[in-house]
């Protein structure tokens, strides 16, 4: 017995977990799972016990919402000396429109009414601001696809190199947690179509092979980055001279990577919230080039070019069949819910299945937590699925 203690005395004692630290971000300002899983990224997850993990550059993160704030903590073990800065301009804190200032503020004389409700009760969703080159890739891999699906192939593509696995100290991490970098043009061009086949990307990888290979001869991430200086209809064309991008997949790029706030992806998934909603004359309409610039110009007029993605963001979150059920929610009790699952519903899910959003069940809520009141909720509380198959790329893949 003496013998087994001993032969720990040479090991260093385990470090602290990292401290959790305030993002001095409010729900009004900030909400976790409508911004992190609505498909403008694909390297977040929450885990069962509600907490986000994600990496960004060269670290790993925790975040988690305690009652009108997001706190976060870095996992890795040499962290970098921006990363909180980094972790804010993902979240674009420093960028764009607080949604409920579209109401708040009267900025719309005449919102519509699906987009009033929805900021009503979402207004927390930010447009990610995500590195250029996971960009790229990532929604070159969400044409035709699901965001749980898409999930899956960059995560697969990330861990195909054990290079880039981030150091993290593991009693901070979910146990099954292996956190790694997003690969660089480089090591996407050492890939053979094969090995990405292998690695889960099927018919999507001789583009994602071309488009390596295309980027390498540009100049790589440097080709990228000049793009930023460029006005958005050259910058657009630069893209769509790529392997795998058009105009959808070039617009999601360019407002989720580039910081174009008045460029509005549309895919069939926005085409039927346009016809429902924005403009019925394009009703019966199939997506043509026509029509989609209509949609564009739509949504320009009614809020304006300055914010007219994150407008639309509002609306493509709040048609998701998941965040539906708390907009019908919020309508039923003019209130704020608190998003949260009961225990007994997070033990029943593995840690790492992407079934981990919990949201209301509206027809079996008996009383929900408001602002500035305390209430008890219902055990009727769902978790649903990440992700239906919806049409191309707009937005990642849509959910439900």
């Amino acid at each position: 017995r003496m013998h087994g203690l001993g032969s720990h005395a040479g090991m260093a004692p385990a470090l602290p977990p990292p401290a959790w630290r305030d993002l001095g971000a409010s729900a009004a300002r900030l909400r976790l799972a409508p911004t992190l899983l609505s498909g403008m990224s694909f390297r977040w997850k929450q885990r069962v016990d509600g907490i986000f993990e994600g990496v960004l550059g060269t670290d790993a993160y925790e975040l988690k919402e305690i009652a009108d704030a997001v706190h976060f903590r870095v996992l890795s073990k040499r962290p970098s000396p921006d990363a909180e800065a980094r972790l804010r301009a993902h979240l674009s804190l420093g960028r764009g429109v607080d949604v409920c200032s579209w109401l708040d503020q009267q900025l719309l004389s005449d919102p519509p009414a699906c987009f009033a409700k929805a900021a009503a009760a979402l207004g927390g969703v930010r447009v990610l601001n995500v590195e250029k080159l996971e960009s790229v890739v990532a929604f070159i891999g969400s044409a035709n696809n699901n965001i749980k699906r898409n999930m899956q192939m960059v995560e697969s593509l990330c861990a195909h190199f054990p290079e880039s696995r981030i150091e993290t100290e593991d009693s901070h991490c979910s146990k099954t947690a292996l956190h790694f970098r997003f690969p660089t043009v480089e090591q996407l061009a050492s890939l053979s179509e094969k090995t990405l086949w292998e690695l889960g990307w099927g018919y999507r990888a001789p583009r994602l092979h071309r488009l390596a290979r295309e980027l390498s001869e540009r100049g790589g991430v440097e080709f990228l980055e000049a793009l930023s200086v460029l006005p958005e209809v050259e910058a657009r064309a630069k893209l769509c001279e790529l392997s795998g991008i058009g105009r959808k997949v070039a617009d999601c790029i360019l407002l989720f990577s580039y910081g174009r706030d008045s460029v509005v992806p549309v895919d069939t998934h926005c085409l039927q919230i346009a016809q429902k909603r924005l403009l019925p004359s394009i009703r019966g309409l199939s997506l043509s080039a026509g029509v989609y610039q209509k949609i564009v110009d739509r949504f320009h007029e009614i809020f304006g070019k300055e914010f007219a993605g994150w407008a639309f963001m509002v609306m493509f979150v709040g048609e998701l069949s998941d965040f539906r059920k708390v907009i019908e929610a919020r309508a039923q009790t003019k209130s704020n819910i608190l998003i949260e699952a009961p225990a007994e519903i997070k033990s029943n899910l593995v840690e790492t299945n992407i079934r981990s959003r919990f949201f209301l069940d509206p027809t079996k809520i008996e009383s929900v937590s408001v602002a500035g009141s305390s209430a008890a909720v219902d055990s009727a509380a769902v978790a649903v699925e990440v992700g239906s198959t919806v049409g191309s790329a707009a937005v990642g893949s849509a959910v439900g």
